[in-house]
């Protein structure tokens, strides 16, 4: 105490331990765990904190081997020290294989190499080498999926990259099983990109497209090499196709007893040609005819639609073929009101009538007891019973896929109660006819009044008569005026008020020594023109 303080200096050198070293040795799959361990005893009355020293000493700058940063040890106890290694990059293949060699040109290690120290508080040293084995990975990852068959799936295969840098993939998708070379593979189609970017330490997806043309399973394997290390990632995804419950939805709208179209493509990816039947749950959608895609090729085949009565709904239509399976398609569909039918004109004289046909085309798969009537026209003015129905109804039996449709017809009658005038030369009326199952038909009926037309002769015995029926066409009680043109021929009335749509008969007679030639003429105030029938007398 009261010296000055005195330096002491210490020097040593570290030599290499005497005695065996012991080696621990690992085989996985890279970048799969794998873990070995060794005892360590504690030989003295207190506990040991002990401090494992790990390196990896090839590939330098890595860290494949790892252990516990601190173990524990109770006095005169045992404990285990348990080393992990975990590759990220493959070792050289074994004996008889071709040798490793990455994409960059850097030979891979023949094996991976460590060491682990370890020193104890009552000075010893527990020295072990480690050597480890990486070999080629057999799946990374099995994904199981189930995915509808001839529906477009986009499959996500996640990816993550293992290194602190950024790494770019090549990346090859091949169907494994069916067998690629097999007909029953030519049903699936595989397809991906080439090419992958991972950011470092980052996980991505990386997607390819799936599709099956029938119901099946196949095993996918995705492999991604490294275009830098080589290393590579395999990914096997198990898919179920199922039977899907459509392929898409249809929409189809028409006029009643319209037709519309919707074309259906339909590709053919074998080496043989494959046949197609449709069916349809609508009794008024149906397929254009049968199909035959021929092999490697592409066709279309019509969905047709011809509703007969207005309404809305869903239907279902399926294509069948025993080489591809099943397409189902659901379909909405809307009927929507006809439009008029082809106009019926008819010419009748005043106080005469005249009868035509209106045909109509029967289109609906069940029989159909049809009734007619006549309304009203829309925006126009006149009297709808100058026409008459002599046909009330008409029967129809059911249309098949041999008979599409068949033609009825009605018989109509025009007859005239009144001329036209400049404003309104003609009459009109709307021929309606339905039937529970066949829908409506509407049809414009049009009529024009011509100035009553001569008619006869009429022959008359001398001394006899001759009746002349004569119907009062207007639709009020009317009187006319009868007169002959020759005195030879007589009536029994000058003037005679009929009834509106009533008939007299009149009775003309004749008496003379020799032939003779006359005229009746009815006149009204109503028209100018008189109606004139001739008369020929006979001895």
């Amino acid at each position: 105490e009261g010296l000055a303080p005195l330096t002491l200096e210490a020097s040593g050198c570290c030599i290499e331990r005497m005695g065996e070293t012991k080696t621990l040795e690992f085989t996985t799959d890279v970048r799969k765990e794998c873990k070995q361990s060794f005892e360590v005893e504690n030989t003295q009355d207190v506990d040991w904190k002990l401090k494992p020293q790990v390196m990896t000493t090839e590939p330098q700058g890595t860290l494949f081997f790892t252990c516990p940063p601190e173990i524990v040890i109770p006095a005169r106890k045992r404990a285990e020290v348990e080393v992990t290694y975990l590759p990220f990059t493959m070792t050289e293949p074994k004996d008889g294989e071709s040798a490793a060699v990455s994409p960059s040109g850097k030979a891979r290690c023949g094996k991976h190499r460590g060491q682990v120290f370890i020193g104890t508080p009552d000075g010893n040293a527990i020295l072990y080498t480690l050597e480890g084995t990486a070999d080629p990975p057999k799946v990374d990852k099995r994904l199981q999926e189930r995915v509808p068959c001839k529906k477009q799936h986009n499959q996500r295969v996640p990816v993550k990259n293992w290194l602190h840098e950024r790494q770019r993939f090549h990346v090859k998708v091949e169907l494994v099983d069916p067998d690629p070379s097999s007909q029953d593979a030519q049903g699936i189609k595989v397809d991906g990109v080439g090419a992958l970017d991972l950011p470092p330490g980052l996980e991505r997806d990386y997607r390819f497209s799936l599709y099956s043309y029938h119901e099946t399973t196949a095993l996918v394997r995705v492999s991604l090499t490294s275009q830098e290390t080589g290393e590579f990632i395999v990914v096997e995804v198990e898919v179920e196709f199922y039977a899907p419950e459509s392929l898409a939805t249809i929409k189809l709208e028409s006029a009643c007893r319209q037709q519309t179209r919707h074309k259906i493509a339909v590709a053919n990816p074998l080496s043989k040609p494959a046949k197609f039947i449709g069916t349809s749950s609508h009794p008024y959608i149906r397929f254009g005819q049968e199909l035959e895609v021929p092999a490697k090729s592409e066709r279309t085949i019509d969905l047709l639609f011809r509703p007969v009565e207005e309404g809305d709904g869903d239907a279902e239509v399926t294509l069948k073929s025993d080489e591809l399976g099943i397409y189902p398609y659901a379909v909405r569909w809307r009927a929507t009101p006809a439009g008029l039918e082809r106009s019926l004109t008819l010419k009748a004289p005043l106080g005469g009538s005249a009868t035509d046909f209106f045909k109509f085309q029967h289109l609906a798969k069940v029989p159909v007891d049809y009734k007619a009537r006549i309304d009203v026209a829309a925006g126009h003015k006149g009297p709808v019973t100058d026409f008459i129905l002599e046909d009330l109804s008409v029967n129809a039996t059911a249309c098949d896929d041999n008979n599409l449709s068949k033609e009825l017809q009605l018989r109509v009658r025009y007859q005239p109660s009144g001329l036209g005038t400049k404003d309104q030369p003609s009459v009109a009326a709307m021929l309606v006819i339905s039937g529970s199952g066949g829908g409506e038909y509407k049809a414009m009926l049009t009529g024009f009044a011509q100035p009553p037309q001569p008619q006869g002769p009429y022959e008359v015995g001398n001394g006899k008569a001759v009746a002349i029926e004569f119907r009062n066409p207007f639709d009020k009680p009317t009187e006319f005026t009868l007169q002959v043109d020759n005195p030879c021929f007589m009536v029994p009335m000058r003037s005679q008020t009929i009834d509106p749509q009533k008939t007299l008969s009149i009775q003309v007679s004749f008496k003379s020594d020799q032939k003779q030639g006359g005229r009746l003429i009815i006149s009204c105030k109503q028209v100018s023109a008189p109606w004139i029938f001739y008369l020929k007398g006979e001895l």
